[in-house]
């Protein structure tokens, strides 16, 4: 059974990735909080995208941290990152390709997940939100995983809750994609912005969800 995992925000509901201002200020906040929690400057030196960072962090905090300042530093990271991504999903909106992808999916019999690096809060939030959360046998956030996207541990753990022996990843950033390649599976780049020429070394690249059961019919005959 080949299964199809989907990134979530940027994928197949919008957040703030339209937003440069308030990604930058993300990313700037959560630098400070790192920091602020023990992990030194240093180590996150050169690392521009906030899922590098916290990733980084968790490996520094794993060497260096006793395990009541481990379960502390978690417990913070989890309640500063809980503040932004809740907003996101109270305000996020649903692509117009979404519905009319998944249950074109549906109806050729593809079973699906989620790997998103949200928490299951705001996941829940934005797959109910929208209606599609009925879609999804499988749903993976941060919390089910110790590294997030672009390392392929919460792919790995939807392929093996599905039972899947191969999958199609769909995702709109090169954190899924190095994700998924590293995981094994097929890659397909969702690129709404006709400006963005870069495949993002992606197996495949669509225009629109509505492609990606076209492009499953056709590679299964």
């Amino acid at each position: 059974m080949v299964a199809v995992l989907f990134d979530l925000e940027g994928t197949l509901v919008q957040t703030i990735e339209d937003d440069e201002e308030a990604v930058r200020t993300f990313r700037a906040g959560t630098r400070e909080k790192l920091v602020e929690l023990g992990v030194p400057r240093g180590e996150l030196e050169g690392l521009v995208g906030a899922t590098l960072m916290r990733n980084k962090a968790i490996d520094y905090v794993g060497k260096h941290f006793s395990k009541e300042e481990a379960r502390k530093f978690h417990a913070e990271v989890d309640r500063f990152m809980k503040d932004y991504e809740m907003q996101w999903a109270e305000n996020s909106r649903i692509f117009p390709d979404t519905l009319p992808a998944l249950r074109k999916l549906e109806s050729i019999g593809c079973r699906m997940g989620v790997v998103t690096n949200t928490s299951r809060d705001a996941a829940n939030r934005e797959l109910s939100k929208h209606g599609i959360g009925k879609f999804f046998e499988v749903v993976v956030t941060r919390e089910d995983v110790r590294k997030l996207k672009p390392d392929p541990e919460g792919i790995a753990l939807a392929t093996r809750k599905l039972g899947a022996n191969g999958f199609f990843f769909v995702g709109d950033l090169i954190h899924d994609l190095r994700a998924a390649e590293k995981a094994g599976g097929t890659t397909v780049f969702i690129n709404r912005n006709p400006n963005n020429k870069e495949r993002l070394r992606a197996d495949y690249v669509v225009k629109s969800l509505i492609e990606v059961s076209d492009l499953i019919q056709h590679l299964r005959h």
